[in-house]
């Protein structure tokens, strides 16, 4: 390599050490060949007494030199799937991901959850990995699983000492924390590497040679990669919590502008021989209904009602102005509620939001918003309530006959909630 590195023990390679490197490289390709512009990306560099190698945020790659060149050296098809494992931490971000985690992040759970969806595609590939490697199978979780997933499934483990083999781990760009190696960013000298559009770009051109190559049919598209490249290439989307909350937001915020006249209060202004009324306020008041019909998924259901607390405790609503109605084709007594565990969701049976959009219409105080959680199959208002009303819809079809006067947002069911988008706070709906 050209130029050297500003870092603890961080030197660039040796001659014979960078012939090894493209022949390890090299190999990795002819391996996966669709990997080959993200081999080729990663900014290689020495770091002596280091036991593996290790990629940082920026596309840097950390490797001992030990195990490329002399008695010690792994051999070229085992230090190519090791290679390979790198570069899949970059191209999948998981780095990145770890944002979309309920903090503070559990960096062993992380770091088995995102080997294990690496290693089992690797091998799905035909790619010669050490012995011992961490797959699906080793922590008792399905394989072409999502990290997300499995990290979700892992945090709750009591047992993950077990695979602590107290190693530096793969670096800072596979969402663990830093090897001690790493170079900062600002100090980097000769090898600076890539900014975030730069990664994105390289990210776009493998997946686009992950489905090309799939397309031509070369053997067995392994299951994980392909997924994670049709998702890579697949029109920018906005996330349902942004859309949901941005619904009930402009819902409430809507209202919340509402004021009115009263003389309970005179005016701070002062007019000779007049009285003149102080602006009121509204007080908001809110009503969720939840349809508990029996086809809802607990797990979009948790996400949801954690998406409009999140929305509700910053509103102004407070918790004497918010209830909960479960219904199918009767709704429920209203429930004022602390936390999620306190809602009692009663039900099972047909389903007809409209008794339950009559029941919130008619608390007192009145609401000002509706929120109508449920899976769609259901008749709804031929007429406008006076509150506002937002459907929410969970279902893995578009919604379809909801009233064209509400704000409807749809929540996918199914697997693809678990791209680390849809996770429950808890308590939910807690309220000051």
């Amino acid at each position: 390599m050209s130029g050297a590195a500003d870092g603890p023990g961080v030197r660039g390679l040796s001659p014979p050490e960078e012939h090894a490197f493209r022949l390890i490289r090299l190999a990795a390709a002819e391996q996966m060949p669709y990997f080959a512009r993200a081999l080729f990306a990663m900014q290689p560099a020495a770091e002596p007494a280091l036991g593996t190698f290790a990629v940082d945020r920026h596309w840097r790659l950390y490797m001992d030199p030990a195990l490329l060149a002399g008695p010690d050296a792994w051999p070229v098809v085992t230090a190519a799937a090791v290679l390979l494992h790198e570069a899949g931490h970059l191209i999948r971000d998981h780095a990145g991901r770890t944002g979309s985690l309920p903090a503070p992040v559990h960096g062993l759970a992380w770091n088995l959850a995102a080997d294990a969806e690496i290693n089992d595609d690797l091998l799905a590939a035909g790619a010669p990995l050490p012995d011992g490697v961490v797959t699906p199978g080793a922590l008792g979780l399905p394989d072409q699983g999502l990290a997300e997933d499995y990290y979700a499934q892992l945090v709750r483990s009591a047992s993950l000492d077990r695979f602590d083999d107290g190693g530096p781990g793969c670096g800072s760009g596979s969402g663990s924390p830093p090897v001690p190696c790493e170079v900062p960013w600002e100090a980097a000298a000769g090898m600076p590497g890539l900014g975030t559009a730069e990664a994105d770009l390289v990210r776009r051109a493998v997946a686009q040679d992950v489905k090309a190559a799939g397309g031509r049919g070369r053997g067995t598209m392994p299951a994980g990669l392909d997924r994670w490249a049709t998702g890579m290439l697949a029109p920018p989307t906005v996330s349902w919590q942004q859309v949901l909350r941005g619904a009930v937001r402009a819902a409430i915020t809507g209202e919340a502008g509402r004021a009115d006249y009263t003389y309970r209060r005179p005016s701070r202004r002062r007019v000779p021989g007049v009285i003149l009324p102080a602006m009121r306020g509204v007080s908001l008041a809110v009503a969720v209904v939840v349809d508990t019909s029996g086809s809802m998924g607990q797990s979009q259901l948790d996400a949801a009602l954690s998406e409009i607390g999140g929305v509700l405790a910053t509103s102004g609503v407070s918790r004497d102005h918010l209830h909960v109605l479960a219904c199918d084709a009767a709704a429920a007594a209203p429930q004022r509620i602390r936390s999620v565990s306190g809602i009692r969701l009663t039900g099972g049976g047909g389903t007809d939001m409209r008794v339950g959009i009559d029941a919130a219409a008619g608390l007192r105080p009145e609401p000002n918003v509706i929120i109508v959680l449920t899976d769609g199959y259901t008749p709804w208002p031929g007429h406008p309530p006076r509150p506002r009303l937002v459907c929410a819809v969970i279902s893995p079809d578009p919604p379809r006959g909801t009233p064209e006067w509400a704000v409807t947002v749809h929540i996918p069911d199914g697997p693809a909630v678990g791209h680390g988008l849809a996770r429950a706070r808890s308590p939910v709906l807690e309220l000051a």
